[in-house]
């Protein structure tokens, strides 16, 4: 469409010159027997077929075609073209490492470089601690997973109320969501503010699926308002998951859901903001069948998940394709949590240690 136009205006200007040309080539044939009248009327088609004002505009012209130079952003061009980087690049150094317990960290969530707050397989509390284990704070929250914000608020997702509280700044929980008659399961900051969590109807088999039964993603507002739910793809009938755990959303607004298919294998649905599935991925060049039960997202839009039976963390690209392994098997051992923030990860493994790793990409 701007071609044909940019064309329309050429040949215009091909005309008005030539129209010019041919009226300048007359008076100067003719000014010794032109009339005053003629001379006059020759001037005045002249002088509209020249208008010019004084920016340059051509004022009688049908197109204002205009070429203003641009700047070229680094960030903007990254977004429309892409970026190259060394996959070598990305790498972890342990910097801390300590022992919660004798069981499996169950929550990970970090607050700053040096202190997280971690739950221990079925214990009632959650607890504050800093890179090298030393407690800082109880909460008696039995929460399944806990989402801290950009602007630091912490939301828990309470099983035994079904419920999401949120916790104040003196250390008590109240409740600002229910999910009756739902039970919450992960939780996490959606990239507009609100709130991503996972949740299922209580029944005794977690993966035995039947009619009536509801295992779906829900994006709501801080105050509970209903964005959208994520539950079928996009034919309305197939289910998107068996049992959604864990859950992530990337700066990219993919989300990253881990789905837990039984008790011990389970798939990352990766998917667009608006539920249409990305990728699923089900593992690579693995010994044991995949057993994801964490996610994250670095700030290249990757993705990190654990994956316990075969003592590994997967990197995958944003739309969930394997990369690489990020670990060797003596580096971490039955990986079952992940936190990160900024440029430090932390790792709950499976018998109660955590371990703390600068993250470089």
């Amino acid at each position: 469409m701007e071609n044909d136009q940019l064309h329309h205006v050429k040949s215009e200007l091909e005309k008005k010159k030539r129209g010019i040309v041919k009226t300048v080539e007359f008076m100067e044939e003719n000014n010794s027997i032109m009339s005053d009248y003629s001379l006059i009327d020759n001037h005045s088609e002249l002088t509209k077929m020249v208008d010019f004002d004084l920016k340059g505009h051509t004022t009688n012209c049908e197109y204002s075609v205009r070429f203003t130079r641009g700047e070229i952003k680094d960030q903007l061009l990254e977004a429309l073209v892409g970026r190259t980087w060394d996959l070598d690049d990305i790498e972890m150094t342990q910097k801390h490492s300590f022992q919660y317990g004798e069981k499996f960290i169950f929550v990970l969530e970090t607050i700053s470089e040096d202190q997280c707050y971690i739950r221990e397989g079925t214990s009632e509390y959650i607890e504050k601690v800093n890179n090298e284990g030393a407690k800082k704070q109880i909460l008696r929250i039995a929460g399944n997973d806990i989402c801290v914000t950009k602007n630091s608020n912490v939301y828990f997702a309470d099983f035994n109320k079904k419920c999401i509280s949120c916790l104040s700044s003196s250390g008590s929980a109240s409740t600002v969501i229910s999910t009756l008659p739902f039970v919450p399961i992960g939780i996490c900051q959606s990239v507009d503010g609100g709130l991503l969590v996972s949740l299922r109807e209580r029944e005794l088999d977690l993966y035995k699926l039947e009619s009536h039964s509801r295992r779906l993603v829900r994006h709501i507002t801080v105050t509970g308002d209903v964005i959208h739910e994520y539950e079928y793809q996009e034919d309305g009938h197939t289910r998107l998951f068996t049992l959604p755990y864990r859950i992530t959303q990337n700066s990219n607004s993919g989300i990253c859901v881990v789905n837990r298919t039984n008790e011990h294998v389970g798939d990352l649905v990766v998917m667009t903001s608006s539920g249409c599935i990305t990728s699923v991925y089900r593992g690579q060049n693995l010994k044991n069948k995949f057993s994801p039960f964490d996610v994250e997202c670095d700030s290249l839009c990757n993705i990190l998940v654990t994956d316990i039976y075969n003592k590994q963390i997967h990197l995958l690209s944003p739309d969930g394709n394997f990369l690489k392994f990020l670990l060797s098997d003596n580096e971490v051992n039955c990986p079952y949590t992940l936190s990160l923030y900024k440029s430090t990860l932390w790792v709950g493994h499976w018998e109660g240690l955590v371990k703390v790793f600068k993250y470089r990409v």
